[in-house]
């Protein structure tokens, strides 16, 4: 790569003004001056360090975005709406999956702050711990002190996110559905009891018995993991209770594409017999079979704002929080009562 200092020889001018042209400082520089730089520039493919930069503006252009699973059709889409907004601003997106695991969350955050980062944006939720998350609250204010965004898409440490969606109006809204499908029965696959969000759809599930008038009964709630093994996992627990469900609403889609796949491997009719409902409206979702029906959230767009937010804060700017909208998306996997 070509240095500045051979811009500035072939520009016949001090390293010092073509430093100031190539990074648009607001310095007083000829017209002709800086086109003669521009030129050398040009014909020297010279690439401006952007660490270096960073470094003198007290953060380097990178915006790293810490998922729970890298394989997860959910934070797939989550990140490629970070890098829509990001890349036409000029920033890097790396990706760091956490695996659910607290330690290595905090290793990542200590990591980007050492390096000065310019944001860091949590796509999933943060763990129910309140040591573990005291412990982030400090590594976080010290990155916001640092100059660093953070931005939070999900419920974790520190509170609310500052852009997300109504995860229990989501599964409130669900299980409306089924009970207008004629479910009354109706179990629930939920998340990991460490996490915040499966709490908050599991309060949600409470929500939409309680708004049709159905007593909540704990044993048609399976605790279990956020992916397609968990599904098939909360539906073998679900028959072995022997307590009768018409429905299953599932915390995120690829619990209910477990669950879809565990029915029909026990010769289970789906719609006919047992309805399924997921919430996310993976990628995946429309493909299954039956497709499944979910709970869409714009997880793309939940992506790109979180860029936006964090722009606006490393612009000094203190943007309001933003909530997006769920929609109910009924396919072949629900289907009313016989």
């Amino acid at each position: 790569m070509s240095s500045i200092t051979e811009v500035a020889r072939r520009a016949g001018v001090s390293p010092a003004t073509a430093s100031r042209v190539v990074s648009e400082a607001d310095y007083p520089v000829s017209a002709a001056t800086r086109e003669r730089v521009l030129e050398a520039a040009r014909e020297l493919d010279y690439v401006p360090n952007a660490l270096a930069r960073g470094l003198l503006k007290s953060r380097v252009p990178v915006v790293a975005v810490i998922v729970h699973d890298i394989t997860d059709p959910y934070f797939a889409e989550v990140v490629r709406g970070v890098e829509d907004g990001a890349s036409a601003a000029g920033y890097l997106v790396i990706t760091c999956s956490s695996e659910r695991d607290a330690v290595r969350e905090r290793s990542y955050v200590r990591l980007l702050r050492s390096m000065r980062a310019a944001a860091v944006v949590f796509a999933g939720s943060g763990l129910d711990d309140a040591a573990l998350n005291e412990e982030m609250d400090r590594h976080l204010a010290a990155m916001r002190a640092d100059g660093a965004a953070v931005v939070h898409l999900s419920p974790h440490a520190g509170g609310a996110p500052e852009v997300g969606v109504d995860n229990a109006a989501g599964i409130a809204a669900m299980v409306a559905a089924l009970v207008e499908l004629g479910h009354r029965e109706i179990a629930f696959l939920a998340g990991p009891r460490s996490l915040f969000v499966a709490g908050e759809r599991l309060a949600g599930y409470r929500r939409g018995l309680d708004a049709a008038g159905i007593a909540y009964d704990e044993r048609l709630v399976v605790r279990t993991t956020f992916d397609a093994a968990g599904g098939a996992l909360g539906v073998d627990t679900l028959r072995a209770g022997g307590v009768p469900f018409t429905a299953v609403c599932c915390a995120n889609d690829l619990l209910a594409i477990g669950a879809l796949q565990r029915l029909a491997a026990l010769g289970v009719d789906v719609p006919g017999e047992i309805s399924v409902a997921g919430f996310d409206d993976i990628s995946t979702a429309a493909l299954t079979a039956p497709g499944l029906s979910t709970v869409r959230l714009p997880l793309r767009d939940l992506g790109r704002l979180g860029f936006q937010h964090a722009d606006a804060m490393l612009a000094g700017n203190e943007p309001a929080p933003i909530r997006l909208p769920t929609t109910v998306v009924l396919r072949g996997s629900t289907a009313r009562v016989p």
